[in-house]
């Protein structure tokens, strides 16, 4: 099977984060992934398409977000690229904290974290004036 390729693309607004989300829970949930899986990938695609318009856009509308999905016969690949400021090396994220202080837990970085956690491969670049974060999940269960 050759790997199939689709481009979703939005304006940098929270609201149409959604129809992607939607969009991609429907395609894992057609390939061998557990509801955990497609429920788990849905959410790291949406927290880095928030991240991007919260950081990347500072949450101003009218730039474009794509995201490009790849579907192998191992795996599915997500890049969700943009053209706004870069993510610095200090958001690599940490869990240097006290789980049990709830007063102190921290409000941001944990998005990454976890889209870490999940996928298989997460890499940023940067560079020729776009951001592109790309995220793989490597199928357990192959058909």
């Amino acid at each position: 099977m050759e790997s199939k390729k689709i481009t979703f693309s939005i304006d940098s607004n929270l609201r149409d984060v959604a129809l992607i989300g939607l969009s991609i829970n429907k395609i894992c949930s057609q390939i061998p992934l557990s509801d955990v899986e497609v429920y788990q990938i849905e959410a790291c695609v949406v927290e880095a398409i928030n991240n991007t318009i919260e950081h990347a856009y500072k949450n101003s509308s009218g730039n474009p977000v794509e995201v490009k999905l790849n579907l192998g016969i191992d795996r599915i690949t997500f890049e969700v690229c943009d053209i706004g400021i870069r993510m610095m090396a200090s958001h690599t994220p940490s869990l240097d904290f006290d789980p049990d202080d709830l007063e102190n837990l921290p409000e941001g970085g944990m998005g990454l974290f976890i889209i870490q956690q999940v996928m298989d491969q997460v890499d940023y670049t940067s560079g020729n004036g776009q951001n592109i974060l790309k995220m793989t999940k490597i199928f357990t269960n192959k058909p």
